[in-house]
């Protein structure tokens, strides 16, 4: 029997990760944002945001939460980042954008950008649309620019749920997927 013990484990390790589902996840991000300047963040209250097939607002606000303050991030009631999250229970059309990845972007122009005026002399601050087919139980998070109002970046997860399938690690696994999209620190922490 012991001989049987680690071949048991590793079939019950195996199990886990099968059970995890792969999302279709991207973001994209506004070319406006001041990524080096946010240091707090907060949720903005804007009702019942998820009443979807019993996923609880909590779980996903936790797991967001949790994610925020391991990349340096401090919750503020007068923060520099308002969080929004919402989870579509129909299909939808939505458009996005095709950019480099943020890091590059913050790393190479951001610097530049932070004079509006020289956004349209920066090519790589074009705007290249991109339409996607989003399925039902699509979860959005969106950080937004407490001064400027703006959405500075998004992140989005399709097709989580459905009538059938919901278990509480794929809300985790998937608000993991989409803020492992955005990986800068907080701007005290860089």
């Amino acid at each position: 029997m012991k001989n049987y013990l680690p071949l048991l484990l590793i079939c019950v390790s195996l199990m886990g990760c099968v059970a995890e589902r792969d999302f279709i996840v991207e973001y994209d991000y506004s070319y406006r944002g001041k990524f080096k300047q946010y240091n707090t963040f907060n949720f903005l209250n804007i009702g019942d945001t998820v009443n979807f097939n019993g996923l609880s607002d909590k779980l996903i606000r936790d797991e967001i939460e949790r994610r925020m303050i391991s990349q340096g991030y401090k919750i503020s009631n007068k923060p520099s980042l308002y969080v929004a999250y919402k989870v579509f229970s129909n299909d939808m059309k939505f458009k996005g954008y095709e950019q480099m990845e943020l890091e590059s972007w913050d790393q190479f122009f951001a610097s530049k950008a932070e004079n509006e005026r020289n956004l349209e002399y920066i090519k790589e601050a074009q705007y290249n649309t991109r339409d996607y087919e989003l399925k039902e139980g699509t979860l959005l998070i969106d950080f937004i620019d407490r001064k400027s109002h703006g959405v500075i970046w998004q992140g989005y997860a399709s097709g989580l749920f459905d009538d059938k399938t919901y278990f509480s690690k794929d809300v985790k696994y998937a608000v993991r997927s989409i803020l492992n999209q955005y990986r800068l620190l907080a701007a005290s922490y860089q």
